[in-house]
């Protein structure tokens, strides 16, 4: 299974205020193919990532916010680590848990609570530097290494 198939299989992280999305590769009214996942020439594994906020009122859910952009998900000098899948599947299991967390205090706080993600660009959702580190091994290793950081994804947690 290539990395891009192992991403896909972990995303779309979504809760009831936010989703994550990969967007699949299109083709444009001129003909060119934008989107999707893969490994672009100079070894970057990239992606299309799509954040909606939603804004909820009782039973019904209204789009308040999409936003769409590029990333890197994996620099070149880390693709042929072999901890990337480990590392794939913490980045899911962090965004899932701060996502459920971000729920809880907006049903006690209200959307206030949110307002960090509200103002996030897709980028942010993928901090590259954390397979520079050396004691992470397992995604639950990784899990902990992006949650506990304020400059990786800790800033999710309310």
């Amino acid at each position: 299974m290539s990395l891009a198939e192992a991403l896909g299989q972990l995303f779309p992280i979504v809760s009831q205020h936010h989703s994550l999305e990969l967007v699949s590769e299109s083709v444009d009214s001129a003909g060119e193919a934008w989107g999707g996942c893969s490994v672009t020439a100079d070894g970057r594994l990239e992606a299309t990532v799509r954040l909606v906020v939603w804004d909820v009122q009782g039973e019904e859910r209204m789009i308040r916010d999409v936003k769409e952009q590029q990333v890197t998900i994996v620099a070149a000098k880390h693709l042929e680590d072999p901890r990337v899948p480990a590392y794939l599947e913490g980045l899911a299991a962090a965004l899932d848990l701060a996502f459920s967390r971000l729920d809880e205090a907006i049903a006690d706080k209200g959307p206030v609570a949110a307002s960090a993600i509200e103002v996030a660009m897709p980028y942010e959702f993928f901090p590259g530097d954390v397979l520079a580190l050396r004691r992470p091994q397992t995604a639950e290793d990784f899990k902990d290494a992006l949650l506990t950081n304020r400059k990786r994804l800790g800033w999710l947690l309310p």
